[in-house]
């Protein structure tokens, strides 16, 4: 029986945009903190490997900090005889000036770094072949081949299994769209070759693709923004002597992305019913899904709203960030107020003999002809280059349009009839 430990896309030392600089570092300190527990299970567990399927850096600007601790944690690994195999992305790729190839990695880590799949034996401290790694690397940024083709047939089913280490993009997959199609290939391309298990990188979403033979992407190590929502880690994978698999997945992150749409606002008249509102259904959410580690929260505010002018003014959109994470006790809170409307129905203004009447009917046919929406819009607009083409600009002025039947309600109603 083998046992190892599969993770991906741990981009060290990615630089966040936060405009919170406290933030930017406890970030940074938690990639790292994620990481390390990722050595730990890997020494807990008795594993045997750690695969590492690309992306292990952010770029190639890795801090001296980062080096001296990723150089640790290897050697680490190394004293408690726990091979590395880490095949490159195209974040950190193997180019002569990149850092993959500048760092004095122990002995045993075991890098792929060549479109030419490579194969290395997994030994125990016997040196018994447990298993054999074969892994292809991206020697640059952009690679556009399909490097899983590359990939030896196995032919020997009855010897230790084979596993195949990538960063690739499987066209098809659930979150194909998310990322760039570096290395991409099928998912037939994959189960064809007859490997026990694909450990796969690239994409930050975790997926079982296929269970024979198991097609696995682990996700990112953690979540680093709020698109990277969920629970993050590691699968922890055992092939036994009948070289069937089990895999189960480790949270690893202390920390946990989520992102959550409020639309039950229309009670909230007052800041203590907002707050309470949005308390509520936050906490109702927490209860129904638990999620592990410090919590940073986006919450997206939607629908009508009595307070929806209240909430444009950033003064007043930053006193109910604090009260809201200080009820909450969240680690970070970001609030978007863009999908508030005003507590009325356009519907309710489109018949009758007034010009508000006449205003909403022009927006519903702008919505649907592009003659109309070109008339409408100025020559000149700020944020769209003059030389767009036609669909690109008339897909941006059609976005213009949201909410603009409720906000010509709100300028044009009178207050008391509101």
């Amino acid at each position: 029986m083998i046992r190892f430990l599969h993770l991906a896309d741990v981009h060290l030392d990615t630089v966040f945009l936060n405009r919170d600089a406290q933030l930017r570092s406890m970030l940074r300190e938690a990639l790292r903190d994620t990481f390390k527990a990722g050595v730990d299970l890997a020494l807990a567990s008795g594993c045997h490997a750690m695969l590492i399927a690309g992306d292990l850096f952010d770029n190639q600007t890795l801090s001296f900090m980062t080096e001296k601790f990723l150089l640790s944690e290897m050697e680490r690994l190394s004293q408690g005889q726990v091979q590395v195999f880490y095949a490159t992305g195209n974040h950190d790729p193997s180019e002569s000036r990149g850092r993959v190839s500048q760092l004095r990695w122990p002995d045993n880590v075991h890098i792929f770094t060549s479109h030419t799949p490579e194969s290395y034996p997994l030994v125990d401290q016997d040196g018994q072949v447990l298993a054999r790694i074969v892994g292809g690397g991206h020697e640059n940024s952009r690679v556009g081949e399909n490097l899983a083709s590359r990939f030896p047939q196995v032919t020997d089913h009855q010897s230790v299994p084979q596993i195949a280490l990538l960063h690739a993009m499987v066209t098809g997959s659930s979150d194909d769209t998310e990322h760039e199609r570096y290395a991409p290939c099928s998912l037939q391309d994959l189960c064809e070759k007859g490997y026990s298990y694909w450990a796969l990188g690239h994409v930050h979403k975790r997926a079982v693709l296929s269970e024979n033979p198991y097609v696995v992407y682990p996700g990112n190590l953690m979540g680093r923004n709020a698109k990277e929502s969920g629970s993050k880690g590691a699968y922890l994978v055992e092939i036994d002597d009948y070289g069937q698999v089990k895999l189960s997945f480790r949270t690893l992150a202390p920390l946990c992305w989520l992102n959550l749409t409020l639309n039950n606002l229309e009670e909230a008249d007052s800041l203590e019913k907002l707050e309470q509102l949005i308390v509520n259904s936050v906490e109702k959410h927490l209860q129904d899904y638990p999620v592990e580690g410090k919590l940073f929260l986006r919450l997206k505010l939607e629908g009508r709203c009595p307070m929806y002018r209240e909430l444009a003014a950033p003064e007043n959109l930053l006193t109910l960030e604090e009260n809201i994470r200080a009820f909450l006790l969240v680690e970070y809170l970001e609030l978007e107020y863009e999908g508030l409307t005003p507590p009325l129905c356009p519907e309710n203004y489109k018949q009758g003999p007034h010009i508000l009447s006449e205003v909403l009917t022009l927006l519903e046919k702008a919505e649907h002809d592009d003659d109309i929406l070109l008339q409408l819009a100025p020559e000149n607009l700020a944020g769209l280059p003059g030389n767009i083409e036609f669909k690109e600009r008339v897909k941006y002025l059609r976005s213009l349009l949201q909410g603009l039947d409720y906000e010509a309600v709100a300028r044009l109603v009178e207050v008391d009839e509101q």
